[in-house]
């Protein structure tokens, strides 16, 4: 037992020392360059039951700072008035856009254009689920890129400039970009103003976006071991999309779809990388309550463990020693094996008295390491333009200290509840309640 704690601590404190020094040595803004010739991009936007979101997203696309692209919403087979909404906003007409039938997904009902706006497309399929519909956009799509979106996501007016200048590099294949939380978001003089405020679990997952981009993603990418490329914010070229046979219809379509493409860059020997784009940058509605955070947390958790049980078995041997390590190590046995373990070791120190001495080294570990990843996250946030004032920084950064003590403790349940639900086979939309009402206005 007492070999298991230390080789587990110490490969904890490995990983975490790379998370706090890489980030640091690294990150290197990109300063957007106008003179890019434009690679032609299509953003598909999936949507399943988004009558109250999807004008947002639409808003959204109007004041891009990009000529060279088109928008294609996928309604799969919504239940609500989704597709009425569509008609209303868009005023749809028939296309005579046909697939190119290199996917396999379900039946398309019709493909619409914008009477409104010439960007915009919209593809009514009947319900196949998320994967479903993201295979759908891909064969209808008219461009070299394809950036994939939730419903709920508000493309900043850069976002593709930045998509368009990272993919110059011909060695680049796919990256994600940033996903930011829009509640406190608000636009003053022209220019988006991030503020800290809302409710506490609406605070934490602006601390967890934070983290995670910055710091996680940052790092992993350096080591071209990123795991997952969100789908609330990923691009990647369509041919290699078409290259591993689209998405897997699963819960956990973006991260399957992120080692596909690793696997497939392995087994073709191909010098090829997929990065975190920093100043590339989204919005995203965050559940508001902890219903709703519970069933998103869950869904995430297993769509992990999906992905663990296909991949296994093949990382040593198909997918390079970055990202099994990542994915392997730092997901697996840190963030899911050690949920389990955690909790018998916390009763067995405070009931029985033992191991009390190294429990409370390993408390203050995680203390300082927090602290120090959380201030070099909020340094970041600032130097890729965020734009908290002073006062919101200092909040945040005490806030985390906090949050590390109470909300990140209700991740650790839920990662073990996630793990066993996994086994429910319930691999449909995941659907979270959303408001519509954050936009950034």
């Amino acid at each position: 037992m007492q070999y298991v704690f230390y080789l587990s601590t110490f490969v904890f404190i490995g990983f975490q020392t790379l998370y706090t020094i890489i980030p640091l040595f690294f990150s290197k803004v990109k300063k957007l360059n106008n003179d890019c010739a434009e690679k032609s991009i299509s953003v598909l936007v999936p949507a399943y039951n988004e009558e109250l979101t999807i004008k947002n997203c639409i808003d959204a696309m109007e004041g891009l700072n990009y000529s060279n692209y088109e928008v294609i919403i996928i309604n799969d087979g919504s239940k609500d008035q989704t597709f009425q909404k569509l008609n209303e906003l868009l005023d749809l007409s028939i296309s005579d856009r046909e697939a190119e039938g290199k996917l396999t997904y379900g039946a398309i009902k019709g493909i619409y254009y914008s009477e409104k706006y010439e960007k915009i497309f919209v593809i009514d399929k009947f319900n196949g689920g998320k994967a479903d519909s993201l295979n759908a956009g891909i064969d209808c799509a008219n461009s070299d890129i394809v950036i994939t979106l939730d419903a709920d996501s508000m493309l900043e007016i850069n976002s593709l400039k930045y998509v368009n200048q990272y993919f110059q590099d011909d060695k680049i294949i796919a990256l994600g970009g940033t996903v930011k939380i829009v509640q406190g978001a608000e636009k003053e003089n022209g220019v988006i103003q991030d503020k800290f405020t809302g409710k506490g679990i609406i605070k934490s997952q602006v601390i967890s976006y934070i983290h995670g981009f910055y710091v996680r993603k940052l790092t992993q990418s350096v080591f071209n071991s990123i795991v997952v490329i969100s789908g609330a914010f990923g691009a990647f070229y369509k041919s290699i999309l078409v290259d591993v046979n689209g998405f897997r219809s699963t819960v956990g379509e973006d991260i399957d779809i992120t080692l596909k493409i690793h696997e497939f860059i392995k087994a073709n020997n191909l010098n090829k990388k997929l990065v975190y784009a920093p100043e590339a940058v989204c919005y995203t509605e965050c559940p508001e309550n902890l219903s709703n955070f519970y069933k998103q947390r869950i869904r995430w958790q297993k769509a992990f463990v999906d992905c663990i049980l296909i991949y296994w078995s093949k990382l040593s041997r198909k997918f390079s020693v970055g990202v099994s390590l990542f994915f392997a190590i730092d997901g697996f046995v840190l963030g899911t094996l050690t949920a389990f373990t955690s909790i018998f070791y916390l009763i067995q120190s405070l009931f029985q008295g033992t191991n009390l001495f190294q429990a409370i080294i390993l408390l203050l570990s995680v203390i300082v390491i927090n602290a120090l990843q959380i201030g070099i996250s909020l340094y970041l946030c600032k130097k890729y333009g965020s734009n908290y004032s002073v006062k919101d920084y200092i909040r945040m950064f005490l806030f985390s200290q906090v949050e590390l003590l109470t909300y990140r403790n209700l991740l650790l349940y839920m990662n073990i509840v996630g793990t066993f639900k996994y086994f429910d086979n319930d691999e449909g939309w995941g659907f979270v309640e959303r408001k519509g009402v954050s936009s950034i206005s």
